[in-house]
């Protein structure tokens, strides 16, 4: 008789089963296993069973994506899918200098020039160019400036390889935390040469002929990549004595981020050959540096290698257009595609990408341009991509928790706990991200679990977005929130005899005809939206027709409106001519000297914060670091709706957002040219 159980793979249920199978033999019937030295016996035949079956479980689960734990198993089930994970990412700062050039025989040289490799230290790191830079001198005062100066945190590292065509065609970057971002690969006829051919990197043997100068990149054992070449088909197969040379950055990766100080350290050489010190440079950072972040994480390749896959290097579906854009744009942090045809009224033969950025910036007009160039070169047919913003809405909550006095825990450690507890939640949700929901009961629930000396919680939940109005340009400018608005009073049919408090209550700005004082939108609770300014504790309506709003649907529009001036942004004092001081009338003098990039903060109640969904495919939904109030228990709360309370004017600066990672590999706006696009 044969074994009959071949399923099991528990060490107890494989001594049973060699038990029992031993039973069925005449010479052990009835034979006390457990109380004889035969026992040992079974044990170590059941030990190596189990063992063997482990090890064998776990080799065939290394063999496929969904199941591997191990990176490097990971990657070569990868490798079959032809995704490269990205490595780790090198820290970038911005910054200006300006050098002052010196006089030869009454004039000052042509150009200068900042040479490759260091230019800065700073917070420990040193600071790289990888190209030499050239700019002109102004030659009436001398100054050179490289204005918008992106620099790179590592080291630069050169490593050759002679080519010899006996031994593996297989070259590999030496040190596990290269940059593969900055890796170039040149070739040159042998070790005395000083010429030399850049090969570029591909990922298709599309359109490759025998003579193109290419590699091929793959990440090998222990997060190394690994670089091939052609064979004389496809791409240029390379000769016996030639000299491959890879030149690359070792950086810290995401610890280098977040440097605010800067000192020169570089070397610049104008067209005459002087040479110019630190003493000469004049060092202003523009921006901290960013950027950097660690080597793709194994979980992070496991989902994205199927999804760049899918795509197949043209884009048909939304997914396509999402996996392309990240491949083609290194700054995504998360993208989101949708067909013109989920709009409201529908755009036929479009497909719209939204991108929200590592660094939080909004992409420039030439970026959005450049991108969508790039995906239309996998669009099918006439489908033509856009690349837009993301359509950001903020949830705001303050948040009011009663506690147990004699629980033992402080106010100040209840805080805490509920702030790590709102930072967990967000995780687990993947709240501030595109196709999110906000569900106030599981937020809730979250906050009373943070602390057991919590015995309630309530919550205060409003929406706040952001007008971002052509500056002195007449425009209605309309906004959804994503679900209907709060009723602050049942009204008569008439609308006259039943007053209503206002629901909506936007930010500061400034009109063309009333340069000279600070206006604010709120509605009049049946559906119509008015301007004010305030003198004393009195409202002052200037307009009572100035938008609508539809309670249900949540869609505000507002305007017809020419908004010259928001917040502090606003046009200076010399630049206006006041007919009437006291209510702000009068006009512009110069509409060049107006402030651009305005914004205006809009607070809405919403009717139903138990689940508040995106209004767009492309909406992000942000939480906003909520205020939070520990309070004994038999304090009573303030009312959940805040009416008569919304203080949109603290958020006339994008406010800070509750931090979420991104598995996939995964603030304010920064304005900078480094780092806009």
């Amino acid at each position: 008789m044969q074994p009959n159980n071949l399923t099991a793979l528990d060490f107890e249920d494989v001594k049973a089963s060699i038990k029992s199978y031993l039973r069925t033999r005449k010479e052990f019937t009835d034979y006390d296993f457990d109380g004889s030295s035969l026992s040992y016996l079974v044990d170590t035949l059941a030990y190596n069973t189990y063992y063997t079956a482990f090890n064998a479980n776990m080799a065939m689960n290394e063999a496929f994506l969904p199941s591997a734990t191990v990176r490097d198993n990971i990657v070569n089930v990868a490798k079959l899918l032809n995704y490269v994970p990205k490595s780790i990412i090198s820290s970038k700062g911005c910054l200006k200098l300006e050098i002052q050039t010196n006089q030869t025989n009454g004039s000052y040289p042509s150009n200068i020039t900042l040479k490759k490799g260091p230019v800065a230290t700073g917070g420990n790191y040193v600071w790289n160019i990888l190209e030499d830079t050239t700019i002109e001198v102004n030659t009436t005062t001398g100054l050179a400036t490289f204005d918008n100066l992106m620099i790179y945190e590592g080291t630069i590292v050169t490593f050759n390889y002679v080519v010899n065509t006996f031994a593996s065609q297989v070259y590999k970057v030496p040190s596990e935390d290269a940059d593969i971002d900055t890796l170039r690969v040149r070739v040159k006829a042998n070790e005395s040469a000083t010429a030399s051919d850049l090969y570029n990197l591909v990922d298709t043997v599309t359109n490759l002929t025998a003579t193109t100068r290419v590699y091929f990149l793959a990440e090998g054992e222990d997060q190394r990549y690994e670089i091939r070449f052609g064979d004389d088909s496809v791409g240029r197969k390379l000769k016996d004595g030639e000299v491959i040379v890879l030149e690359y950055l070792v950086t810290a990766g995401k610890e280098a981020n977040e440097v605010t100080g800067f000192s020169f350290v570089g070397t610049t050489t104008d067209n005459l050959g002087i040479t110019y010190s630190a003493s000469d440079t004049t060092l202003t950072v523009k921006d901290r540096s960013q950027l950097g972040d660690v080597a793709e994480t194994a979980e992070s390749i496991k989902y994205n290698a199927p999804r760049y896959y899918s795509s197949q290097y043209r884009a048909v579906t939304a997914q396509d257009y999402a996996v392309i854009t990240k491949k083609v744009y290194a700054n995504a942090d998360s993208v989101v595609a949708y067909g013109g045809d989920a709009l409201n009224p529908p755009v036929y033969g479009k497909v719209y990408v939204a991108i929200k950025t590592k660094t939080g910036s909004l992409l420039n007009d030439a970026t959005k341009k450049e991108v969508a160039a790039n995906l239309r070169k996998y669009a099918m047919a006439s489908i033509d991509p856009v690349v837009v913003d993301p359509d950001n809405i903020y949830i705001y909550t303050k948040i009011f928790a009663l506690y147990d006095t004699g629980c033992g825990s402080s106010t100040s450690d209840i805080k805490t706990d509920i702030q790590a507890a709102i930072s967990a939640w967000a995780g687990q949700t993947q709240i501030n991200n595109f196709n999110s929901t906000f569900r106030g009961q599981n937020f809730q629930k979250a906050i009373i679990l943070a602390n057991r000396c919590v015995s309630d919680v309530s919550l205060q939940t409003t929406l706040l977005k952001y007008i971002k109005p052509n500056t002195n340009s007449t425009n209605t400018y309309c906004v959804s929130t994503g679900g209907g608005l709060y009723d602050s009073a049942p009204s008569n049919s008439d609308g006259t005899t039943c007053k209503k408090e206002p629901v909506l209550l936007s930010g500061t700005f400034r009109t063309a005809d009333r340069p000279g004082i600070d206006q604010q939108f709120e509605d009049d609770g049946f559906g119509n939206l008015r301007t004010f300014y305030n003198t004393g504790n009195k409202k002052v309506y200037t307009n009572n027709n100035a938008g609508s709003v539809n309670y249900t649907t949540g869609e505000i529009c507002f305007g017809p409106v020419n908004i010259v001036g928001a917040g502090d942004n606003v046009p200076s004092l010399t630049n206006m001519t006041l007919t009437d001081a006291v209510t702000g009338v009068g006009t512009i003098t110069d509409t060049s000297l107006l402030p651009t990039n305005l914004q205006i903060p809009v607070l809405f109640i919403p009717a139903n914060i138990s689940t508040i969904p995106a209004s767009t495919p492309g909406t992000v939904i942000n939480i906003v670091n909520p205020e939070v109030t520990v309070s004994p228990i038999g304090t009573i709360p303030p009312s959940t709706i805040p009416l008569n309370s919304l203080t949109p004017t603290v958020f006339n600066q994008t406010p800070t957002t509750v931090d979420v990672p991104i598995l996939d590999n995964a603030g304010t706006v920064n304005t900078s040219s480094c780092f806009s696009n």
